[in-house]
């Protein structure tokens, strides 16, 4: 169909990019408008033939598009103008800018404050579009765009009513995820799934699937087909956000099950009386982050009965850190240095950990050369990454001082401690986690054990558990020495 589009659109329009084709009924394009040498966002429904030929039809389909037209909201896609050129139906609007919350979902690692501003600006969105009448919205992740501005996030429903538009031209429901008729049971109410009308308790439905989806990295309710899935959204109890997400606020959990109530006379009343709910939320300030090197540990060649004298340097240089890590301001943080002695060498294989520390439940260990440091992990979910000031974002094993070529991402990967175990789990980052020779796939735990030899980016780490001995040397085969023959990248996020 695309080779059938005239180059010119009622003699104003003329296409520059195809940008997206939703099934074979509609296509997005820019524009240049001739008229005022403006570039426009310009969507082209194709016409059936009977629809054409039926100007009772188009009228009711022109008191919709007049409706959205009428929406005004910084949070929405502006409809300017449509009209009709042949077998085409035509929507002018503002031109494209930002990226789609799909692609930030599959490219970024989204925190809990970032997420919880990105539903709020959305139901805003939702708010005025409910204000002229449009209940029911499409807000698949892909039909929302962010436009990212000096690290401030500003959201836009693009819901222009295409779904509603396609479905009454007679088309049908698409077959495809892409489709712009395709009814997704991802991201649909359980009414709607059941044949019932929407009403705005659906978009309140449809918000916290989103909001759901941002905190921890996938829907709610997923089956191994559309029937399955439709089938867990209408009856399934909605997952613990902590089986995804840790320390999520018992609030939230609380909010999301009763904006995703089953019926809809259990859920907010409104969108605003969710906007007001999630106003209410008060996350706790990120925790204050020393420089990397007052959080690792230098370590001795060997344990001794006795402090030696080169112990004792260490014990100092480590009372030094920790007065610095009291005493630096976060400004202060991005320039502070600190002379630290040379580290000693780990124990060799085959020989035991060394004696822990309190509280310290395993080590991420960096050995390169004469340099060898650890991590101490003391909490049951830790996140690795590299710290970034501008955001305030400071993980809890901050790598960046060993990061020379920046291919670590700022929340790379979570090792988690359940019960015995420990697990190790890749935060969709950018240059991938890599378990002895395997890749791992994002947000999918995998088993940790003790020696095993991870990667972050290009840097190289070992896994420590204390008290335990370092696994036998097997040859190249082993799981901690299988090396992936794929080349680490060089560049970081």
């Amino acid at each position: 169909m695309t080779e059938q589009i005239p180059r010119l659109i009622a003699g104003v329009y003329r296409i520059g990019q195809v940008l997206t084709r939703a099934g074979s009924a509609v296509t997005s394009c820019t524009a240049y408008n001739r008229n005022t040498n403006d570039v426009v966002g310009l969507h082209l429904v194709a016409l059936p033939p009977s629809v054409a030929a039926a100007s009772y039809q188009l009228q009711n389909l022109f008191a919709l598009l007049e409706r959205r037209r009428l929406v005004r909201s910084p949070a929405v896609l502006p409809l300017y103008s449509w009209g009709l050129d042949g077998p085409w139906l035509y929507l002018v609007t503002e031109p494209p800018r930002g990226v789609s919350l799909r692609y930030l979902m599959d490219h970024e690692h989204i925190d809990l404050q970032r997420s919880l501003e990105i539903v709020r600006q959305l139901l805003k969105g939702v708010e005025a579009l409910q204000a002229q009448g449009f209940v029911g919205l499409d807000l698949r992740p892909p039909l929302i765009t962010v436009h990212i501005i000096e690290l401030h996030d500003y959201v836009q429903v693009d819901d222009l009513g295409l779904r509603l538009l396609v479905n009454a031209l007679g088309q049908g429901p698409g077959q495809q995820p892409d489709d712009i008729g395709f009814f997704d049971p991802r991201y649909l109410a359980p009414e709607e799934l059941q044949g019932q009308p929407p009403g705005p308790w659906s978009d309140v439905y449809h918000a916290g699937l989103l909001l759901f989806e941002l905190v921890t990295g996938r829907p709610p309710f997923v089956g191994r087909t559309i029937a399955e899935t439709a089938l867990l959204q209408t009856s399934a109890p909605l997952p613990s956000l902590e089986l995804y997400h840790h320390n999520t606020p018992n609030v939230l959990q609380a909010l999301l099950e009763h904006a995703l109530a089953k019926q809809p006379s259990q859920r907010f009343a409104s969108v605003q009386a969710l906007l007001n709910a999630l106003n209410g939320i008060q996350l706790p300030p990120p925790p204050e982050r020393a420089p990397a090197f007052g959080e690792i540990t230098l370590l001795s060649s060997a344990e001794q009965a006795g402090p030696s004298s080169a112990t004792r340097e260490m014990a100092a240089i480590d009372i030094r850190l920790s007065l610095e890590k009291t005493l630096l301001q976060p400004g202060q943080r991005e320039t502070a240095t600190v002379q630290a002695a040379p580290a000693q060498a780990l124990p060799t294989a085959g020989t035991h950990s060394p004696r822990p520390e309190e509280g310290v439940l395993a080590y991420l260990c960096f050995e390169e050369g004469e340099r060898s440091l650890r991590f101490p992990i003391r909490g049951r979910n830790v996140v690795v990454g590299r710290a970034d000031p501008r955001r305030q974002l400071y993980p809890d094993i901050d790598l960046t001082p060993l990061d020379s070529r920046m291919v670590v991402s700022r929340q790379h990967a979570r090792i988690h401690f359940e019960e015995t175990f420990f697990y190790i789990e890749d935060l969709k980052s950018h240059n991938g986690t890599w378990l002895g020779g395997l890749r791992l796939k994002p947000l999918k735990a995998e088993l940790l054990q003790h020696g095993d030899h991870l990667r972050f980016g290009s840097l190289e780490c070992i896994f420590r558990i204390p008290g335990q001995p370092d696994p036998p040397r097997f040859g190249p085969q082993s799981r901690s020495e299988a090396q992936s023959s794929a080349r680490p990248p060089q560049s970081g996020d």
